[in-house]
């Protein structure tokens, strides 16, 4: 009677991966300059904020104003006050209303950094990318609702100096932000259907 031996290879060649195709090459490239781009744009808005904060606190001169209309670097109406001429709470007041108002813009600049850095790695259609998706609308949302939260608040409490708050622009970013967000939402669902037709398989 034969005995047949099995034996194992010593050395096994590694797997080749699939080879890239040019869409896929031209998302990943694309993605690696966005990653750059919205990383250039949360360090940009992170600056400006910071700046904005100090000369709030601590510049004393009449080149920065605040009206009713609007604020002002330079030239303003004459109904406008030099924002260094108000007492401190009042400047605090506002310094915390820029932080909030800042806050979502940061936020969705690094959400859509992490959202193509995963584009880059090829997480284009997983339940990450999905949930990343959603946020980066969540965050467009808030950013939308952010002027008329801080003008409920400063009405109330009668430290409102500049009323212009309603404006056309943070509708359409309210509008596309849902939309984003719905549609990272439907890219979760088709993910969670996807796993489940591969578990059933």
């Amino acid at each position: 009677m034969a005995t047949v031996l099995h034996l194992k290879p010593l050395f096994r060649a590694p797997a080749t991966p699939p080879a890239e195709s040019l869409a896929q090459r031209r998302v990943r490239l694309g993605s690696r300059a966005a990653v750059w781009l919205f990383t250039g744009l949360f360090a940009l808005a992170a600056a400006l904020l910071v700046t904005a904060i100090g000369v709030m606190l601590f510049y004393k001169g009449e080149l920065v104003r605040i009206g009713p209309d609007n604020c002002y670097i330079g030239e303003a109406p004459a109904n406008t006050v030099a924002f260094g001429a108000l007492p401190l709470v009042h400047r605090l007041v506002y310094v915390l209303v820029g932080i909030v108002r800042a806050t979502p813009i940061l936020i969705m600049f690094w959400s859509l950094r992490s959202l193509f850095r995963g584009y880059a790695r090829g997480e284009v259609f997983s339940a990450e990318a999905a949930r990343r998706f959603g946020r980066v609308g969540g965050w467009l949302c808030a950013y939308a609702l952010s002027p008329l939260l801080c003008h409920l608040a400063l009405s109330a409490t009668g430290y409102e100096i500049d009323r212009n708050w309603a404006h056309m622009a943070s509708l359409q970013a309210f509008v596309l932000g849902l939309l984003v967000f719905v549609i990272g939402q439907v890219m979760q669902v088709g993910r969670e259907i996807e796993e489940d037709r591969e578990a059933f398989v």
